[in-house]
């Protein structure tokens, strides 16, 4: 295998693929939205785009062997023009419930019908959907829960990323279809209070009712038929667990990891961070240029005061990142070096000089600026920069 084009590229399985491809010495080529938060080592090829943009899809699959797709609808509405696209192999990540039809079996027949050599991965529940719980860990001591006694086998998203490369690089896999599951099955008690020990406390889980949840999901933007089928699902599994299968290690060779082991490696997320861990890490994230790891540390609401990039406060996330685009469109970084964190109470300060290299001109400069940033509840909830050089592009 020479060459694999890696959908979802930075989502929770595909930075896992990512990074086992690359260990296995595939060249990967990466089709992502936002090139300048992917994060990735240099040699991973960045194709700006969308998985439903066809055109995106034809320029992203030029060339390459063979494709990772994780269709990331509901629907498999548009899936269609896509499938075309992709190399002759094909790995998708599907789901535990493909057999029933669905999003994940339309597309599994989608790539059957255009005689694709596929590898179908059905997964049970990710773990890291347990995420979704980390703002009532870190608030309060209560958690609302659709049927707290529904039981899923959960599976770590690194052991899917794993079968999926072993689905590249060694031979057989052409037409299998594996049923991909975590050791155990737990109820969401059980997964609530797993996070608790590894983070050390306890929160009590409050019953919601299917009404209740349903309308939650609603309130988030969550399609109808969707939320409905979730919380019809949810309770099915009171009385009928997910299966437990041996997939994963029969495979790999070693155990699939538990969601004990999950939790403990995504502990920090659970808990509020202080002040010296928030600013230690959005330093470690932005000089290894993981910006998607910085902006983790940014609170959705967050301000932004930069009067030379821009002559009004940014608020959000969004409006962040859409202006560090506008600044950076023509600029290339050769290095970072930073001074900081310097900490005081619950603010901290760094210093940033970057050496970078306008694609344009060709021309090398250095820019330095220094940030102040305060933290409340572990997030940074305002930036202000203050810069000695000008920013290129203001």
């Amino acid at each position: 295998m020479t060459t694999v084009l890696v959908t979802g590229a930075t989502g929770r399985v595909g930075r896992h693929v990512v990074a086992g491809l690359r260990a296995a010495g595939v060249t990967v080529r990466a089709l992502v939205r936002t090139p300048d938060l992917a994060g990735f080592p240099p040699d991973v090829e960045l194709i700006q785009g969308d998985i439903t943009d066809a055109s995106a899809v034809r320029r992203a699959a030029a060339g390459v062997d063979a494709a990772f797709l994780l269709w990331p609808s509901f629907s498999a509405d548009g899936a269609s023009q896509i499938v075309p696209s992709l190399p002759s192999r094909v790995v998708y990540l599907s789901s535990l419930n493909a057999a029933e039809g669905g999003v994940w079996g339309d597309v599994e027949q989608l790539l059957r019908d255009a005689g694709k050599a596929w590898t179908f991965l059905r997964p049970s529940g990710f773990a890291v959907n347990a995420q979704g719980w980390a703002g009532d860990f870190r608030s309060g001591d209560r958690l609302r829960l659709p049927y707290p006694e529904a039981s899923r086998s959960m599976i770590h998203e690194r052991d899917i990323a794993a079968v999926a490369v072993l689905s590249f690089v060694n031979p057989g896999h052409v037409g299998q279809i594996y049923e991909l599951t975590g050791p155990e099955a737990l109820t969401q008690a059980e997964q609530v209070a797993t996070i608790g020990r590894a983070v050390g406390k306890d929160l009590h889980v409050v019953p919601l009712t299917s009404d209740a949840a349903r309308q939650a999901m609603l309130d988030q933007g969550a399609d109808p038929a969707l939320a409905a089928s979730a919380v019809s699902y949810w309770a099915s599994l009171v009385d009928n667990p997910e299966p437990v299968t041996t997939t994963v290690a029969e495979l790999t060779g070693r155990p699939a990891l538990t969601f004990a082991e999950w939790a403990r490696e995504h502990a920090d997320e659970f808990r509020v961070l202080s002040t010296a861990e928030v600013a230690q890490g959005y330093v470690d994230a932005l000089s290894a240029g993981r910006l998607d790891e910085a902006f983790n540390f940014l609170s959705p609401d967050v301000i932004r005061s930069a009067p030379l990039e821009s002559p009004t406060d940014l608020k959000g996330t969004t409006a962040i990142l859409e202006n560090a685009q506008r600044l950076t469109t023509d600029l290339e970084y050769l290095a970072v070096e930073t001074l900081g964190p310097l900490l005081h109470e619950d603010h901290f300060a760094i210093r940033f000089t970057f050496d970078q290299r306008n694609t344009v001109t060709g021309l090398r400069s250095q820019t330095t600026k220094l940030s102040l940033c305060t933290v409340d509840s572990g997030q940074i909830t305002r930036e202000e920069v203050f810069y000695y050089t000008p920013p290129s592009g203001s």
